[in-house]
């Protein structure tokens, strides 16, 4: 088969309403509408926005003003970092453009995947662990498949317990809140239980089974609180691309705390508004277990 006819064959059966993969474009209609629901979310677009300006701004800064006044040798675990940082930037982003166009569970689970590199970045920076062995890496030994795989997963659960488990120091409310909040996300990671809550009309016989993003509010809410939540852990570990004799002007640290302090009223509102507890809680955790700010420089 030549792609011509490749082509052709896709061609002749997708045709809908005289239109060229006509249906397709209902999709791409519904996710439009979708978009165009969610901009009703003036504050929480605002907050994203500022944080991701702030994030390429930083960029910049490191780009054109850090790296010219670096002279000592910059420790190795420096160039693991900041890969993680960006890594966790576009995660960001990449799973808000998603929730945008109308797949909100589908970006809650990119936001799980962020919190974990976010949770073991911080657990290294303050020498809880290491970016060895977060990689599952022992220097001095050969590399090994499961015998990497195993330190990973050790390293991950000792940086759990000292996160929010029992060696965290954490209230006990804190700690349960946190472990409702963990839960969830695997509900939606392991089974996609809370997208699969979306069909229960169809279940019943009362509705259309759903192929097309429609906005729900509730949804699309979910999202947006722990995009918040995220993206202020996030934001909490920038100030640690700074070398050590290389930190940023006056002008980006005053960035960062108004950014700080907006991320902190927007998560604290869940328990101040509508009696939440998990704002709080996350506002304890962030606190204990991401203490920097502004002035923080890269400590390895």
């Amino acid at each position: 088969m030549t792609a011509e006819e490749f082509q052709a064959k896709l061609d002749a059966i997708s045709e809908y309403e005289g239109v060229p993969y006509g249906r397709a474009h209902l999709l791409f209609d519904a996710e439009e509408e979708h978009c165009h629901a969610a901009l009703k979310y003036k504050g929480y677009l605002a907050q994203s926005d500022a944080f991701k300006c702030f994030f390429l701004e930083t960029v910049e800064l490191l780009n054109t003003e850090c790296r010219p006044k670096v002279k000592a040798p910059l420790s190795e675990f420096y160039g693991l970092f900041l890969p993680h940082m960006t890594h966790s930037f576009l995660s960001l982003c990449g799973g808000e453009r998603l929730a945008l166009k109308g797949y909100p569970y589908h970006a809650y689970t990119l936001l799980r995947n962020t919190f974990d590199n976010v949770q073991l970045a911080a657990a290294t920076l303050q020498k809880v662990t290491d970016f060895y062995a977060i990689e599952g890496v022992e220097p001095g030994k050969p590399f090994e498949p499961r015998a990497a795989l195993k330190l990973r997963k050790n390293t991950e659960y000792a940086v759990r317990r000292w996160m929010s488990g029992d060696q965290s120091g954490l209230s006990q409310s804190t700690r349960d809140e946190l472990a409702q909040w963990d839960a969830l996300f695997d509900y939606e990671v392991h089974g996609a239980r809370l997208s699969l809550s979306d069909t229960q009309g169809w279940l019943k016989g009362v509705e259309p089974l759903p192929a097309l993003p429609m906005f729900k509010e509730q949804a699309f809410a979910m999202f947006m609180n722990r995009f918040s939540e995220v993206g202020w852990m996030t934001h909490r570990l920038v100030p640690l691309i700074q070398p050590p004799d290389a930190p940023l002007p006056d002008s980006w640290r005053n960035k960062w705390r108004v950014i700080d302090e907006c991320f902190e009223v927007s998560v604290n509102s869940l328990t101040q508004q509508i009696g939440k507890k998990i704002g709080a809680a996350i506002v304890e955790f962030v606190k204990a277990k991401f203490p920097f700010n502004e002035t923080s420089l890269f400590p390895l």
